[in-house]
């Protein structure tokens, strides 16, 4: 038997060897035959696309750029869109349309200033590559995306599919055109992902506004100048996350009269200007500024650097690529803001185009430029970079010349409406003279609308309907042709290029180039406050760039408490410090990129200035209300701002369309034209308990491992109050009676029923 029993173990054993061995090699040959498909996999070209910043991401343009798609050359039938999330559906993004109760619905896109994210129409070389500037935004600036460092986004590229096409059959779609008249389904993009022909790369955006706790109740508003808002919207994050001194604070941005309106108005703690109270402008107003505040109790800081520019977004009308370089005179600016060219009688050998210009001609490389050259879009409010402007134009002799009613060389002239005497150079506010022009040169009233209009080259150019004037929409790809006054900043955040200016040497000057603002910034002349400056335009400094901006910060000590002036100083101390740190790109709490940091001087002014507010008597009798954040009046800072406003929305500084030289006729208004960059969010949870909703999703966000160790968590609960009840039912059953503890409960509850 033991024998018998010996050979039925080793036989056993032999099976289990020959068992593993089996299940071995079936395991390799399903690993070999795993490898060959990734291999055959790897070796058919995938769509990919790359993007040229995906993180710290604010409202600007980023370059796309794809490769891998099987298309014929030329094919312009990719889609490129910002969508929510990292593997995004077409419901996700803010282009598409879908079919709902038997009705075609969506988002509405896309031709607007406030909410264009997506370009289609797009050209592919032969070998499947291809690029395109995208706008992107933010949470602030396009809440239904909610695109924040924490919320990821994404950049979708894919191939329109013809009708008909399936997965096995995939034909790219001829002809589609670009902006508002197109718009894909979400059929058309759930087939180009089934069919391989699409591509995703993550975005991160900069943190939202109510990352900062307490940011319903800031400690801190600031507004004013439009040119210093991305400066103040990066030192919000900064101070309010510092190790010491926290601020929270919100930042508006409006025009540099009305920021002296709201703040001598006591409406801002902080405003943000480019000339003193009582200055140029302000003396050339025939309303004088008034208000609560002392003037002479008036402290000036620098803030940040920067420079006017000629910004431009034009593509060759033969290669259909943008055109990078421009150099431009204080002439040909005049004759395009003027609108002299469009004036200009039509016959032969006319000159009725910037290109054909001889002038223009002469100092700018051979292009194939657009002759339907608009005119540039400029703000249409009381402004200080108008005042610049104009002033720069004023002081040259040939144009003033030329705006005293001379031809040029070239027979072009000023036309009359236009004229030195008929005009008061320099000009507050800039409006339109010409009424040829009324449906082609639209002044905006909101900076920012500008900004989105230049980079998604949406001309303010109108057609008449039967409802009323309409935007003729958004350029197609490669018929960009816009031009806009804009900061460095506002150009280099939409990666469009400037224009070289000729200075007073003779020289043309490039103002992305840091030393020559700085070289124009030190050739200004400073203000009776010793602090704002105003530049000088005859200076033959070689490389000074004449229309520097340097934004400064406005400070009352007039009842001024000791908390508001600490708060105050913090900031202060943030702008001369950490706030004039560079790296390259958006970084929340640096100085984007755009700006010149301050010099020794002016950090020096800084130092001076929070001097006098420690020196000042500080105010003891009753407290002041508490700041609140500026009403939004323009939509500046928020998604969906419309930019085609032709005024001023009854908002300070209401030009009289009787008066062209746009002054004032009425008061001035204590509420700035935008809303702040800083303001908090309203709560996300909709839940009774949106606070411990809001804890659970921080501690939660971005970790797997703790939604399972919140299962556990809540699983043992559960267990430990399960526990005691499951017993005490066994008790009973058992024993027909309920354990000591629970009956004692129970005759507690049956006493307090029977009192009352």
């Amino acid at each position: 038997m033991s024998g018998i029993e010996e050979s039925t173990t080793s036989q056993g054993r032999a099976l289990t060897v020959a068992g593993v061995l089996a299940l071995c090699v079936a395991l390799l040959s399903g690993w070999l035959s795993v490898v060959a498909a990734g291999s055959a996999a790897a070796a058919e070209p995938r769509p990919t696309v790359t993007v040229s910043q995906s993180t710290n991401l604010v409202n600007q343009r980023i370059l796309v750029k794809w490769t891998g798609f099987t298309l014929a050359a030329d094919t312009n039938a990719v889609v490129v869109m910002q969508c929510k999330g990292t593997a995004p559906k077409a419901r996700d993004c803010w282009a598409p349309r879908w079919t709902q109760n038997g009705e075609e619905v969506g988002q509405p896109d896309g031709s607007s200033p406030g909410a264009a994210t997506k370009q289609t129409g797009l050209p592919t070389a032969a070998d499947g590559s291809g690029q395109v500037w995208l706008q992107v935004r933010p949470a602030l600036r396009l809440t239904e995306l909610g695109c924040t460092d924490r919320q990821l986004c994404s950049v979708v590229a894919f191939v329109m599919p013809a009708d008909g096409s399936t997965v096995s059959a995939f034909r790219p779609k001829a002809n589609i055109l670009l902006g508002e008249g197109f718009g894909p389904l979400d059929t058309d993009m759930d087939l180009a992902f089934a069919a391989g022909q699409a591509a995703v790369t993550p975005l991160s955006f900069v943190p939202a506004p109510n990352v900062c706790p307490g940011m319903e109740h800031p400690d801190l508003s600031v507004n004013g100048a439009g040119e210093f808002t991305q400066a103040g919207a990066s030192w919000v994050f900064g101070l309010c996350t510092a190790r010491t001194n926290t601020v929270n604070m919100t930042v508006s941005a409006g025009s540099g009269p009305s920021g002296r309106e709201v703040f001598l108005s006591d409406g801002v703690d902080i405003g943000v200007t480019q000339q003193p109270i009582g200055g140029a402008l302000d003396q050339a107003r025939p309303v004088a500024l008034a208000g609560v505040r002392d003037k002479a109790k008036t402290v000036y800081a620098p803030l940040t650097n920067g420079a006017l520019a000629f910004s431009f977004n034009i593509d060759d009308t033969r290669t259909r690529l943008p055109i990078t370089s421009m150099n431009l005179t204080p002439r040909l600016i005049a004759k395009l803001i003027t609108g002299a060219y469009q004036a200009a009688p039509h016959g032969p050998n006319a000159i009725v185009y910037l290109a054909n210009d001889p002038e223009f001609k002469a100092i700018n490389e051979a292009r194939n430029w657009p002759l339907d050259l608009r005119t540039p879009i400029l703000r249409g409010v009381q402004d200080d970079t108008i005042w610049a402007l104009t002033s720069w134009l004023a002081s040259d002799p040939e144009t003033v010349t030329w705006l005293s009613g001379t031809p040029d060389a070239n027979g072009v002239v000023c036309p009359p409406d236009w004229r030195i005497g008929k005009a008061n150079y320099p000009l507050a506010v800039y409006t339109n003279r010409l009424e040829m022009l009324t449906n082609t040169n639209v002044p905006q009233t909101v900076y920012e609308d500008i900004v989105n209009r230049l980079g998604n080259s949406i001309p303010t150019n109108r057609t008449m309907t039967e409802t009323g004037p309409k935007d003729i929409g958004q350029d197609k790809y490669g018929y960009h042709n816009v031009m806009a006054i804009t900061s460095v900043e506002a150009a280099a955040r939409m990666g469009t290029p400037v224009a070289k200016l000729r200075n007073a040497a003779g020289n043309f000057v490039d103002p992305t180039d840091p030393a020559t603002v700085r070289a124009g910034v030190a050739a200004a002349k400073p203000g009776p406050d010793g602090v704002t400056l105003t530049n000088d335009y005859r200076s033959t400094v070689a490389n000074a760039y004449p229309l520097t901006i340097t934004n400064v910060a406005m400070v009352s000590t007039d009842k001024l408490t000791a908390a508001k002036a600490g708060k105050i100083d913090a900031f202060l101390a943030y702008a001369a410090t950490a706030g004039q740190v560079q790296t390259g790109s958006f970084q929340p709490g640096a100085l984007p990129p755009g700006y010149v940091p301050l010099g020794d001087a002016q950090k020096q002014q800084i130092t001076d200035a929070r001097k006098k507010i420690a020196d000042a008597p500080k105010w003891t009798g009753e407290t002041p209300p508490p700041t609140t954040a500026p009403v939004d009046q323009g939509g500046n800072n928020a998604a969906g701002s419309a930019g085609t406003s032709t005024g001023n929305n009854g908002g300070p500084n209401t030009p009289s369309p009787a008066d062209p030289t746009g002054a004032p006729t009425t008061a001035p208004s204590a509420s700035p034209s935008t809303a702040p960059v800083g303001a908090a969010a309203p709560p996300a949870d909709k839940g009774p308990f949106p606070p411990v909703a809001n804890l659970i999703k921080d501690a939660l966000d971005g970790d797997p491992s703790a939604v399972v160790l919140l299962v556990l968590m809540c699983v043992s609960g559960a267990a430990l109050i399960a526990c005691p009840v499951l017993l005490s039912l066994g008790h009973k059953r058992r024993t027909g009676g309920w354990p000591p503890p629970v009956a004692a409960v129970l005759r507690l509850i049956g006493r307090q029923g029977a009192a009352a």
